[in-house]
């Protein structure tokens, strides 16, 4: 017994037309919402970026107990940072350290490290150049020389 198609559609017609009211209601109230909530969460607005190029020291991080010492060459690197035109314009030189970690050097004498930038937060490291540096350990003598002085 199988009804026929009209029958599916007739019968119970006020409950199905009810039931497609408050479908497409719901789906009304549930779309206006999302679009509010995403319409109220606005971007930044953006602004005119901008970038600093600088030519900066390279500074050796190591512990305090490393007595040795070791030398960076180039000892400086072009630093270009990008960010928001009011920012670079209030950017100071010591706002962005230039540094090579040596804590994890053991015994090498000569060797190539990254080099690290460390920025404020709203100012994006663009470019370094050099990316790496070689860093030499100096050995010193502890004897000092000496001149006499006969007559």
């Amino acid at each position: 017994m199988t009804m026929p198609l009209r029958d599916y559609i007739v019968n119970n017609f006020l409950w199905k037309m009810a039931s497609v009211i408050v479908a497409i209601l719901i789906w009304m109230t549930i779309h206006s919402n999302i679009e509010g909530s995403f319409s109220s969460f606005k971007l930044p607005e953006t602004h005119v970026s901008s970038t600093l190029s600088r030519s900066l020291p390279v500074y050796v991080i190591s512990t305090a107990s490393d007595m040795r010492a070791f030398a960076i060459t180039p000892g400086e690197v072009e630093v270009t940072v990008r960010g928001d035109d009011k920012v670079l314009n209030d950017l100071q030189l010591t706002d962005v350290q230039v540094f090579v970690n040596l804590l994890d050097v053991k015994d090498a004498k000569s060797f190539r490290k990254k080099v690290t930038v460390h920025t404020p937060p709203t100012v994006a490291v663009a470019k370094v150049v050099p990316e790496e540096v070689t860093v030499e350990r100096v050995t010193t003598t502890n004897s000092p020389t000496r001149s006499t002085n006969q007559n």
